[in-house]
């Protein structure tokens, strides 16, 4: 991973280290600043409302560049070129508290381009996992 896409293995890198040995970080450890890794991130929680769908609670710089929009507030299917592919790799995440790396082909304002995702779980006091951090970078 580091080698195709070195800022995901740098955040994959900071995300072990925050873990502290622990299967994941807990929530305060991960989802505040990240230095310049905050431009290339989503910021995903397990919702409150009764209908379940995932939103992005925060974008960073990077990723709102790429898909050409702030993605704060969207649904988490606006990652994938299926809403249901998006969905369906964060539930899996939430599921199983692992991390999982997708790559596919999407479509960006600035054309078609493939697009590295990293997810990366966080963890609530009792933890269960609350969020998901998630790296996005474009493939070179």
């Amino acid at each position: 991973m580091a080698d195709r896409h070195p800022v995901l293995g740098r955040l994959y890198r900071v995300w072990l280290a925050r873990a502290e040995g622990a299967a994941m970080p807990q929530a305060e450890a991960i989802t505040g600043r990240l230095a310049d890794l905050d431009d290339v991130i989503v910021l995903i929680r397990r919702s409150a409302e009764s209908d379940g769908v995932l939103r992005i609670e925060r974008s960073g710089k990077v990723v709102d560049q790429l898909y050409g929009t702030a993605l704060a507030g969207e649904f988490v299917g606006r990652l994938t070129p299926s809403r249901e592919d998006a969905e369906n790799e964060a539930s899996i995440v939430f599921a199983s508290g692992r991390t999982l790396m997708m790559e596919d082909q999407v479509q960006l304002p600035g054309g078609p381009a493939r697009i590295a995702r990293l997810y990366l779980p966080f963890a609530a006091a009792d933890g269960r996992t609350e969020g998901i951090v998630i790296g996005i970078a474009k493939a070179v």
